[in-house]
Parts: structure tokens; C-alpha cells; sequence
């Protein structure tokens, strides 16, 4: 396992989805993060904006792998799920934060962080998506 892999709150369920950097997999990974989200128990469109968050992740990061493969990670406790996409890349460089995927992508999570750390003398850009359950407002 990567030393930088995404931290996992303890007591939380995890699935690791390593696989080619290709749009093929992406409706995969959606439709494994909207199964983990009605199994919380969230609502429809919370499933739904999840779906979309990862399919905004992966095609910010799918164009800048340079080793072909993308990892995907969610974890889940109770209400809240995370999602950690990545790549390595050649560059540091990444699309401008302010752009409309990312804003998009902002939109649909409780919160997102993207992250660029060097990595044998590459570079693992990451981006990590919070979603909470409405039910966890109540």
C-alpha cells in the first residue's frame, strides 16, 4: 500500500479499487459509491450527487496520469462517506481549482480537497470527497 494513501477513520468499512486510468471504469466506480450510499441509507439525491462527485474526481485526474493506473478509495461510517481518487503524474501542475468541474464538485460533496505531494520523483494528485448523510443533520 502507498505510504500517502488516504487516512481511514478507524471503525470505518474501506473498499481499494486499483485499476487503468481510462473512462471505461468510471461508471464502475459510480456505481460502487452510489451502492455504499443507499446501503447508509442516504437519501436519493444524496446517491445521486455522489455519483457525480466521483465522475467529476476521475475526469480531473484520468488525463494527468502518467503510469496509466488511478486508485479509488471509500471508506464509510454511519453517515458520512469518504472518497479519495489518485493518480501519479509527471507534473505538479492540475487544473485551475476555480474552474467549473471543481466547483461542480464542491457543490455535490459536504467537502473536497485536492492535493499534489511529490512521489519518486513524480507526483500523486489526489482528490478527496466528504459526503454526510442529511439524516447525520437531524
Amino acid at each position: 500500500m502507498e505510504d500517502n494513501a488516504p487516512l481511514v477513520p478507524e471503525g470505518a468499512q474501506v473498499i481499494e479499487v486499483r485499476t487503468a486510468a481510462i473512462p471505461h471504469v468510471v461508471p464502475t466506480l459510480r456505481t460502487i459509491v452510489a451502492d455504499i450510499a443507499m446501503r447508509q441509507d442516504f437519501d436519493l439525491d444524496a446517491v445521486e450527487d455522489l455519483r457525480m462527485a466521483v465522475d467529476e474526481a476521475c475526469s480531473l485526474l484520468l488525463p494527468a496520469s502518467s503510469d496509466g493506473r488511478l486508485t479509488c478509495v471509500f471508506s464509510w461510517s454511519g453517515p458520512r462517506i469518504e472518497v479519495s481518487v489518485s493518480v501519479l503524474s509527471d507534473t505538479p501542475d492540475h487544473e485551475d481549482d476555480s474552474g467549473l468541474s471543481w466547483q461542480l464538485l464542491t457543490a455535490l460533496a459536504t467537502s473536497a480537497q485536492r492535493t499534489v505531494t511529490p512521489e519518486d520523483g513524480r507526483y500523486l494528485s489526489r482528490v478527496d470527497l466528504v459526503r454526510e448523510s442529511q439524516a447525520a443533520d437531524s
